[in-house]
């Protein structure tokens, strides 16, 4: 497929990990980018030197100001040809505490909605636009040691696949890409030895970046765990928590 090039491109976690790996692809390619995330001297740094950065303080967990924020961004940008959702929190739940869930709920689901609606409906009113999101490989199946985590991707890949529905007819002017990334080392993944195939950051933004460029509906980041993913998904259950699951913590 062509490889696609926006001007305008709005990015919502961009302070850190892959959202601002993404963020900074985009600057070098000479884009008009919108940074937004929670942290406004990161921000600051990522706009630093750069006159056709624009960035906005917002937290995704108070959806609708966040949403009035990104508009107003997106105003100040001169409008948006593809917007990036990076935002996202994961832990691990041993112990399946609900107060350790509910930023992951709050975060992953509530304000990732409140953005993906906002994003698919300014594009279809624009009449084109791609709207991308970084959901995770580990919405494949539920994860015993991560429940809301592994629960909130899977609603972000299914949610996402039924607005691609919805984008596919638009003859092609709206496009809606499901970035499914496995272990990446970014401040997000905790304790990274005790996971295998860890992606570098570098190489995962390459990846992602790449996938956007070419308007891909599914990609998952690496060809490795592309691999590794129709295995997880025929796995039986007793073999899952047999993997999973520690008699002694759980």
């Amino acid at each position: 497929m062509k490889k696609y090039t926006p001007k305008r491109v709005l990015v919502v976690g961009a302070t850190s990990g892959l959202g601002r790996g993404i963020a900074e692809t985009y600057i070098s390619r000479g884009c008009v980018v919108g940074v937004a995330a929670r942290r406004q001297q990161l921000l600051a740094e990522v706009a630093a030197g750069h006159p056709d950065v624009y960035t906005a303080v917002c937290d995704v967990t108070q959806p609708e100001a966040c949403v009035e924020q990104l508009k107003a961004l997106v105003m100040q940008m001169g409008g948006m040809d593809l917007l990036v959702l990076s935002s996202g929190v994961g832990n691990q739940n041993v112990v399946l505490s609900y107060e350790a869930e509910r930023p992951m709920i709050e975060t992953n689901v509530v304000g990732w909605t409140a953005i993906v609606d906002w994003a698919y409906t300014y594009f279809k009113e624009q009449g084109f636009g791609h709207l991308a999101a970084i959901s995770s490989i580990a919405g494949v199946r539920g994860l015993a040691p991560a429940p809301a985590y592994s629960a909130s991707k899977a609603f972000q890949s299914h949610y996402l696949e039924a607005i691609r529905q919805r984008a596919m007819r638009t003859g092609g002017r709206l496009c809606v890409t499901d970035i499914r990334p496995g272990f990446v080392l970014t401040p997000l993944l905790a304790n990274p030895k005790q996971f295998f195939w860890v992606l570098k950051p570098e190489k995962a933004v390459r990846s992602i970046v790449r996938a956007i460029d070419r308007r891909k509906g599914v990609a998952t980041i690496t060809m490795r765990w592309a691999m590794l993913v129709p295995i997880m998904r025929i796995l039986p259950n007793w073999l899952m928590a047999l993997v999973l699951v520690k008699k002694d913590k759980m």
